[in-house]
């Protein structure tokens, strides 16, 4: 166990350290730090003379509550900032990929008045080594999202119509504000409201306060407080706050993190809900008993309207003791009776412990570690085998967060069977997972409608109906739906990054950079919202502006997989191939199962083809096979690049096999099938087929994110099939998007050289050569290029 704090103070570098105070002190700044983050920091200082492994931060820290590594990275990322410590040359605290954290820093302690001199080790080496998960973000560029074909318009409903037209003018109004700005700036405080309904009070439940010394039972701040959210909402009298709108509410405030909130902060949250009443509560253990009290209190005038108790003798009284203590509170609200009254454990759990799992992976899908949500939600159906929740949100995060709907239809089903403990809005929740797992984007769509008209607050519905419509490339109903939701909800940053997109795709460049820019402005602690501005600077070529927008994410978690990708990609399009493949292999050290480390290999190969170094490219295209079965494309084109026909006949089978049409366009990833046919008819000489796929594959979406973009797949037919002009015209386009697109001038000097348009040519080498100014020495474009302007052949 750690020792007590004390009054223990330490110096390093220039930096104070006052445990007592929870804080640190540097560069005359106060960096005051989280209890778990403080107690993490505490731990390392008193093992400094060694490693210290997660598994035992995690069991000194969190003391058996089910977390995940994540919770001890941030924390680590937190004491870094608050230390102005580096994890790649780290002074303090330096990580043991997949192993653990050392403090290295030279200290200097003082207790209680008297000087203390001890010193670490010298470190003369150092190793930047991580370890976080690459996250597989939905609302990230890498996200697998639906398309579908033509439909009628979202705007079903007059109601619908004015909220949008009202939307429309806000947003077009304020975008065109300095051009940067969406909406008013400055504007710091939530906007999650309750409607107003006749004949219905409005209430919020906040998280309950832990009185208890141990941690053990923490979980139960979010967990009771949902439980209530649960029991409240049956009422058909009752406007609850939901827990989405409630983690949103504390996360826009800053007061997520806090143990507890003080009465007059808690009724100036209410306020901002328009809720009438609050309801407070706590709990704490008492020997083997758990003391569980609620207030209810008028939000206008902080007055006490009514407060309830009730003890559980074990865990296991505490879900009935929970439905006691609501249909009392319910009384005191003046509603005499629930709407299908229903006791919490008949439509969700009986199980504490199950439940304990169910909230825990709510917690984990929030902060996208989808693995660990999926463990504890088996650990929840595994003590209950009739938890409909747990299996729906086992099969969400499958379908939905992973794209992986053959195994999310088994749990859908499951939970359906259970259908008798699920309401409506569940189960139109659970109807368009189901209809996502199933590739059947039309009933998807078609599912988030008909739940958006019963409720029109459900903000993650308005995220999710964006992004099917945008990935398949329904860019103006995709627009009408996001200004709908930001109406509803104009804080939700999950819209702005899909509303950025959706400009960018139309090449609506000004009004994309406000939506993202206002991404960060409600997320400055996302890395996810710098990675969306970032990729949306290496779109248009401006690689200076991307580069030092993902190296600013990566300041905020430097082992962010995602950020760390798009750097590569964006050194890989500036020609600096060695930083890329360094950046791909960073990528492959944090990898937490083989289907990304295939990512990481799948990169690297594409470089070494480019490069020209065959040998390689097929080494790591046949790793990428042996990590990941399915992904079989990157070793078909090396093989078309080695011109080996054989094989590629071979392969090519399979290959066509694993990417069905439905699922890729499920996906919005068509370009890569279409890129794929030309290329292939192209190797068998049906030039003209050829053509028309690649003609075909840029009417799709561009997967701007990737390391190609396959604009320039038509451009490079053309130049192969000896078509000059169009070849010309094709380039030309394409610089017009983006004035540094990879090896655009070069293949125009290519294309009028073979022309026979010297002078052209010339001037196109020598403009290549600028604009890839940085890129390395040995690139075989860029040794040709050198050769040419020197005159040599």
């Amino acid at each position: 166990m750690m020792n007590e704090v004390g009054q223990r103070v330490y110096f390093a570098a220039g930096v104070e350290i006052l445990l007592a105070q929870g804080c640190i002190r540097r560069d005359g700044e106060t960096f005051f730090l989280r209890p778990k983050s403080l107690a993490v920091l505490t731990y390392l200082l008193e093992q400094r003379q060694r490693l210290v492994t997660k598994d035992e931060l995690i069991q000194e820290v969190w003391q058996g509550i089910a977390v995940t590594d994540d919770a001890l990275v941030q924390a680590i990322v937190e004491i870094r900032k608050a230390l102005g410590d580096n994890s790649r040359q780290p002074r303090f605290i330096k990580t043991f990929a997949k192993t653990g954290y050392r403090f290295i820093g030279n200290l200097d302690e003082i207790r209680t008045g008297s000087l203390i001199f001890e010193e670490t080790e010298e470190i003369t080496s150092v190793e930047y080594e991580i370890q976080e998960e690459i996250q597989n973000l939905p609302a990230n560029r890498e996200a697998l999202f639906s398309p579908t074909p033509p439909r009628k318009p979202f705007l079903k409903t007059r109601w619908v119509q004015g909220v949008v037209m009202i939307a429309g003018c806000l947003i077009i109004g304020l975008s065109l504000y300095a051009g940067v700005k969406l909406l008013a700036a400055g504007r710091s405080t939530a906007e999650v409201t309750l409607s107003k309904a006749p004949g219905k009070k409005s209430v919020a439940v906040l998280f309950f306060e832990n009185q208890s010394a141990t941690a053990e039972l923490d979980w139960l701040r979010e967990g009771l407080a949902d439980m209530m959210i649960t029991n409240l909402s049956r009422s058909n009298r009752l406007s609850v706050l939901s827990r989405q709108q409630l983690h949103l509410l504390f996360e826009r405030t800053g007061h997520q993190r806090a143990a507890t909130v003080r009465l007059d902060e808690a009724l100036d949250l209410a306020q901002k809900t328009q809720a009438e009443v609050i309801i407070l509560g706590s709990f704490a253990k008492l020997g083997d008993q758990v003391r569980i009290d609620a207030q209810i209190h008028d939000t206008r005038t902080g007055n006490l309207i009514a407060a309830e108790g009730m003890t559980a003798d074990t865990p296991d009284q505490i879900l009935a003791g929970v439905d006691a203590l609501s249909h009392k509170l319910t009384a005191h609200l003046g509603v005499t009776s629930v709407e299908k009254e229903q006791p919490f454990a008949a439509v969700m759990t009986d199980n504490i412990n199950a439940y304990r799992y169910y909230s825990l992976a709510l917690e984990q899908t929030q902060m996208f570690q989808f693995p660990e949500a999926l463990e504890l939600l088996e650990k929840a159906i595994a003590l209950d085998s009739e938890f409909a929740m747990a299996y729906a949100r086992i099969g969400y995060v499958y379908a939905v967060r992973l794209g992986q709907g053959d195994k999310a239809k088994p749990y859908f089903a499951k939970a359906l069977e259970l259908g008798e403990r699920l309401s409506d809005k569940e189960r139109l929740f659970i109807a368009a997972w189901s209809a996502n797992a199933n590739y059947d984007t039309e009933q998807a769509i078609k599912t988030y409608q008909e739940l958006l008209e019963k409720y029109p607050l459900e903000v993650e519905a308005y995220q999710r109906l964006s992004w099917l419509l945008l990935a398949q490339e329904n860019y103006e109903e995709t627009l009408a739906v996001l200004k709908q939701g930001v109406i509803i909800d104009p804080e939700a940053k999950d819209l702005y990054n899909a509303m950025g997109e959706t400009y960018q795709m139309q090449g609506k460049n000004d009004e994309a950079q406000a939506a993202f820019e206002r991404y960060i402005q409600l997320a400055p602690q996302d890395p996810n919202a710098y990675d969306s501005l970032a990729a949306f600077y290496q779109w248009l070529g401006r690689y200076d502006e991307a580069i030092a927008t993902y190296n600013h994410a990566l300041t905020i978690n430097p082992e962010s997989g995602v950020n760390i990708i798009h750097l590569g990609h964006t050194y890989f399009q500036q020609g600096r191939y060695r930083a890329a493949l360094e950046q791909y292999e960073r990528l492959a050290q944090i990898a937490a199962n083989d289907r990304q480390r295939a990512r990481a290999r799948e990169c690297q190969a594409f470089v070494y083809l480019q490069k020209g170094d065959l040998k390689r490219a097929t080494n790591l295209a046949k790793q990428v096979m042996r990590l990941n079965t399915l992904n079989n494309m990157s070793l078909l084109y090396t093989f078309l690049a080695r011109g080996d026909r054989q094989a590629v006949e071979n392969l090519k089978p399979e290959v066509l096999a694993t990417i069905p049409f439905t699922q890729y366009k499920h996906r919005g990833f068509l370009r890569l099938f279409y890129s794929l046919q030309g290329t292939l008819a192209l190797q068998e000489g049906k030039s003209i087929e050829a053509i028309e796929h690649f003609k075909e594959t840029l009417r799709h979406r561009p997967l701007s994110w990737n390391i190609y973009s396959y604009e320039d797949c038509l451009a490079k037919a053309y130049l192969q099939l000896g078509q000059f002009d169009e070849a010309i015209d094709e380039f030309q386009r394409i610089l017009k998007i983006n004035p540094h697109y990879p090896l655009a001038h070069f293949y125009l000097a290519e294309a009028y050289a073979r022309k026979g348009d010297g002078e052209q040519s010339l001037r196109y080498y020598r403009e290549f050569l600028q604009t890839w100014k940085a890129a390395d020495a040995d690139i075989p474009e860029i040794i040709t290029a050198k050769k040419r302007l020197a005159g040599l052949n």
